[in-house]
């Protein structure tokens, strides 16, 4: 039998059960088709560990095939100058593929070819992880609590070698180019991720086996420090596919049993992201509390552009802003104060954070990003309650102590002392004029200090629960 196997987001030869099954039952025809709705840093991201994927596959004798056609009409082009048989892929639960790839499936089936779908992105599948009344959790503690008690299956072994398709080198609409997909910009801006990132699979293996087995203990005591080595950094691998969540939550119990459960915990934490995506794909765009729909949020442009940038005058905040600029990554204390300052302070609808999360962020994942604005802005699953404000100078004095990893990305204030780099328009001209710093000029002044965001956040919050928005606690 020949098969066609789809690779999305799962691009990796360890635990990918499609293609660890194609491998039994007969040929395999490796395909990467491009689907819309892809972020620019994602796009090249993609484009990286296709080229790493590439590289693997033809290690085992076979090549990967690319497509920018649309799924359909490739599958349709593969039967009938391939004479594939079958299609196997892993479940995608993107909204618009997970509704397309059903009607799909039964389309292929229609046409006489084999469809199998399996699970490769969750530790268990969206359905195996509801309440025993059959519906979703909505918060995270008890799902947390009863996914502890289920046997997470195995992850399936790679596969060391293979019998592939042979195809016509000039087959319309498919290519073993990477470069056809056009993923790689024109405008050359990726030097930071390919300084701060190594790319493919076996750099993710590596990077998860050096954290578990050397690491681990202490993550969650340093998880929160962002400018000391303290998390994993996996995210990334785990977006694209290059790691497999089953592979990772499994060798952190094996290897690490007894101080592994706080990173158990966020692994866990990614799999009720995507049940909620799952039951509320509308999250995507609009507000899980049907309350917020009605928010009035300022979305002043100019100051949503200079969150973007890194312009906003607030330290913590436009470190992390510069950090994921250049690097396609932010860390996870920087990435909740600068959502609250986006919502919070400026007033800036979530969705506006959302986009700009998406076409930045190498690890942007549609279920992890969808999820982590709806709790930071309070309208999603088990989220933070609107009134409860980050406090960005607080925040760094906490987590920022000695302000390096502010220094690291704001280098014009590295003149300043420990105290006043937190809160540089709070500092004397003299103090400013020994750093070389004019405020205004070398760094803005803050666009809402947090005392006038909180203010207004909170009696925003307050009037709308006068019409009924909310109900009064």
């Amino acid at each position: 039998m020949k098969i066609a196997v789809l690779f999305r987001n799962d691009l990796r030869l360890h635990d990918h059960p499609a293609l660890s099954q194609a491998h039994l039952d007969g040929e395999i025809l490796p395909i990467y088709v491009l689907e819309e709705d892809l972020g620019a840093a994602f796009k090249y991201w993609t484009h990286r560990h296709l080229e790493s994927l590439q590289t693997s596959i033809r290690e085992l004798g076979g090549e990967l095939f690319v497509s920018s056609t649309s799924l359909p009409d490739t599958i349709k082009v593969l039967k009938q100058e391939c004479g594939i048989d079958a299609v196997y892929f892993n479940r995608s639960y993107h909204p618009m593929h997970y509704i397309r790839d059903k009607e799909f499936a039964i389309k292929l089936f229609d046409d006489g070819l084999v469809v199998k779908i399996f699970e490769g992105t969750m530790l268990l599948s969206p359905w195996d992880s509801l309440k025993e009344n059959g519906e979703p959790y909505k918060v995270f503690t008890p799902f947390y609590k009863q996914f502890r008690t289920k046997n997470i299956p195995q992850a399936v072994s790679r596969i060391r070698e293979a019998t592939f398709v042979k195809i016509n080198s000039n087959m319309k609409c498919i290519s073993s180019d990477i470069n056809m997909l056009r993923l790689v910009p024109s405008i050359n801006w990726t030097d930071g991720i390919d300084t701060a990132w190594l790319v493919g699979e076996e750099a993710a293996i590596d990077l998860v086996k050096t954290f578990i087995d050397e690491d681990i203990s202490a993550y969650k005591s340093k998880r929160d420090f962002p400018s000391i080595s303290g998390t994993s950094r996996i995210s990334p691998y785990l977006a694209i596919g290059a790691l497999s969540v089953r592979s990772v939550y499994h060798y952190a119990l094996n290897m690490q049993p007894d101080v592994s459960e706080a990173f158990i915990r966020q692994l866990i934490w990614r799999d009720f992201a995507y049940q909620m995506l799952v039951h509320f794909p509308h999250t995507t765009n609009k507000p899980l509390n049907e309350k917020f729909t009605k928010f009035p949020w300022l979305n002043n442009e100019e100051h949503f552009q200079k969150w973007c940038h890194g312009q906003t005058g607030i330290p913590l905040i436009d470190a992390g802003m510069r950090e994921l600029w250049s690097t396609g990554f932010i860390h996870n204390r920087a990435r909740m104060n600068v959502a609250s300052y986006l919502t919070k302070h400026l007033l800036v609808d979530f969705t506006k954070g959302m986009s700009w999360f998406k076409d930045t962020l190498i690890d942007s994942d549609i279920a992890n990003n969808t999820f982590g604005w709806q709790w930071a802005a309070g309208s999603g699953a088990d989220a933070a309650p609107y009134f409860r404000i980050f406090n960005p100078y607080l925040q760094s004095k906490k987590f920022d102590s000695e302000a390096l990893y502010i220094r690291k990305w704001i280098p014009e204030l590295a003149g300043l002392s420990n105290k006043d780099i937190m809160e540089p328009d709070q500092v004397s001209e003299e103090d400013l004029k020994k750093a070389d710093i004019v405020l205004g000029e070398t760094y803005p002044y803050p666009i809402v200090t947090h005392k006038a965001g909180r203010t207004r956040a909170l009696l925003t919050y307050e009037e709308i629960k006068k019409y009924g928005l909310f109900s009064v606690n």
